[in-house]
């Protein structure tokens, strides 16, 4: 019962996004825009008027403009749930009573505010930290839905980050890692999600908002202090290439991660893209040539691999692309067949999100050590592996090459990250060292991962060639702990340097079923993990094969 219940949660949403697509024949044509000059593209909104030139498709629709921002507005809705939580946290502060290291006193407050001796890392689970990243994107999508840009967003839920830890947790250090996850966290879940949310709200129908009120209840919240009329000021919108992809699989898993068990187990999968980039994939006497200052990438992407005993494993990763350039050479040869290239670069932040089941109570998400001294540690240690990452910034490109009948897609990113860090090694280290005698990082003791900056690098491959399609991708991401910076440095005697490194490469052949969404395809992915510590080095690797059946709308 409990497995249905959660799988019927999962597909509810989607299901009433899909029902709400399959109305159109063609949602590319519905959201490109007709080509004018290399530089100017004609976006004009009549209700239901269609125009074909034979290279594109436009819709024209009756919405007005968005005017003005609403910033005083936006300042006081945000400060109004900042206040509301900071009342929640006062209410229930017992539960952190071992975080409170100051007083309200001019010593030690001036401590926090005119110096960086307060900046640490804080001691809490993995679950309360990078959680911290879904209250900054509530932030920054209030002040996205008030008319304010990118980078006055992320500078919203910057603020707000700062003001929780400067004056709501007065007691406290102010938390390094809360400031990332809450602050900047807010551009790259935030950004994905008020998109995704702006495309539902903007489309006709109480499927479509009803569905945009459940993938982003901000919306849902602000649509009811400002009213039906404040939404359509900044409804008006285009995507080049809207995807939605559901699918469902059977995944083997053959695996080293602990004794080598081989599984089989139920996986879900959903994922939206949108590529706000005029005229892309529009054919063009013309070279196009763009510089593009907001927003023209962003995707969500979200699994959940189910057993019989519940969840196994799940994930969550959102991309934006906000600062770019785009360049277009695409015509149509005799056959009337694409012909050329479209290539787009632009700065690049994302977050990404992994947990396996926990396998002891002190790995679950609700657990919360008592370090008050009511709870004695245990020892080995046996943590499941898990990943919370802010992708900081970096650059991410695309290039599609068409050339009849092929289209290869390719894709590239960098980034810079910031994360919160299964460590590997911890297990097999504990079974002959005590860590809890010479005190090492103490979210590492305590819940198996520690703060660490690192990279990711990621490259994705998709050939086309009509229904039939092959997709390989190589991701390879490396971590280094930060040391000196732990809540309790006082007590930490082992402030030893941790390594971890992980990477996957997959491919996949898949078959698109002529006039219809259905999808079946095979994916082949392999995934290696690597970790340090001290003189312990740990490798593991596990290989999955999924049998899929998809629903792709494009």
């Amino acid at each position: 019962m409990k497995f249905k219940t959660i799988l019927i949660l999962l597909l509810v949403p989607f299901a009433l996004v899909s029902s709400e697509l399959e109305k159109s024949a063609n949602i590319r044509g519905l959201f490109s825009l007709t080509y004018k000059s290399n530089i100017n593209f004609d976006i004009s909104f009549t209700k239901n008027a269609y125009t074909n030139n034979g290279n594109s498709v436009r819709i024209r629709r009756d919405i007005k403009p968005f005017k003005k921002k609403k910033l005083l507005r936006a300042l006081l809705i945000n400060g109004s749930l900042w206040l509301a939580d900071s009342i929640r946290y006062w209410a229930t502060y017992a539960a952190w009573i071992e975080d409170w290291q100051f007083q309200l006193n001019w010593e030690d407050q001036s401590e926090r505010f005119f110096t960086l001796k307060a900046n640490r890392f804080d001691s809490n689970p993995f679950k309360t930290n990078w959680t911290h990243g879904l209250g900054g994107a509530i932030h920054y999508n209030t002040a996205r839905y008030h008319g304010l840009t990118v980078i006055e967003s992320l500078l919203f839920a910057t603020t707000f980050s700062l003001a929780w830890e400067y004056l709501t947790e007065w007691r406290e250090v102010i938390s390094i890692n809360d400031n990332f996850f809450s602050g900047i966290g807010g551009l790259p879940i935030g950004e994905p999600l008020y998109q995704l949310g702006k495309y539902l709200l903007g489309r006709k129908g109480t499927i479509s908002h009803i569905a945009g009120y459940i993938l982003n209840p901000v919306f849902a919240l602000n649509d009811i202090l400002g009213g039906k009329k404040w939404r359509s000021h900044f409804s008006e919108d285009y995507f080049s290439y809207p995807t939605f992809y559901l699918k469902i699989s059977n995944e083997n898993i053959d695996n080293n991660y602990s004794d080598g068990i081989r599984t089989n187990r139920f996986h879900f999968y959903a994922e939206s893209e949108f590529k706000k980039i005029p005229g892309f994939g529009i054919p063009s006497v013309e070279e196009t040539n763009l510089s593009l200052n907001s927003t023209f990438y962003s995707s969500i992407k979200f699994g959940i691999s189910l057993g019989s005993i519940g969840i196994q494993e799940y994930t969550f990763d959102t991309k934006v692309i906000y600062l770019g350039y785009f360049h277009q050479r695409l015509n149509k040869n005799p056959a009337g067949l694409l012909k050329g290239y479209s290539f787009y670069i632009g700065a690049s932040s994302a977050f990404g999100l992994f947990k396996k089941r926990a396998l002891e109570y002190y790995d679950i998400s609700e657990y919360h050590y008592d370090f008050t001294g009511g709870e004695e540690p245990v020892q080995p240690l046996n943590f499941t592996d898990k990943l919370a990452i802010i992708n900081l910034i970096g650059p991410s490109t695309h290039i599609s090459l068409y050339s009849s009948p092929f289209k290869l897609e390719i894709t590239a990113d960098a980034y810079f990250d910031f994360g919160l860090i299964n460590s590997l090694a911890l297990n097999k280290y504990s079974q002959n060292n005590n860590i809890f005698k010479t005190r090492m990082k103490t979210t590492l003791s305590y819940y198996g991962y520690y703060y660490a900056f690192g990279y990711t690098l990621n490259l994705n491959t998709k050939l086309k060639l009509g229904n039939i399609f092959f997709t390989g991708g190589a991701k390879y991401q490396k971590y280094g702990s930060i040391q000196g910076l732990d809540r309790f440095e006082d007590k930490v005697q082992d402030d030893s340097k941790i390594i971890d490194s992980r990477s996957i490469f997959s491919s996949s052949i898949g078959y698109k079923i002529p006039r219809t969404n259905l999808v079946i395809s095979i994916l082949f992915e392999r995934r290696n993990r690597r970790g340090s510590l001290h003189d312990i080095t740990v490798k593991a690797s596990e290989t999955r094969i999924l049998s899929s059946i998809g629903f792709l709308f494009e």
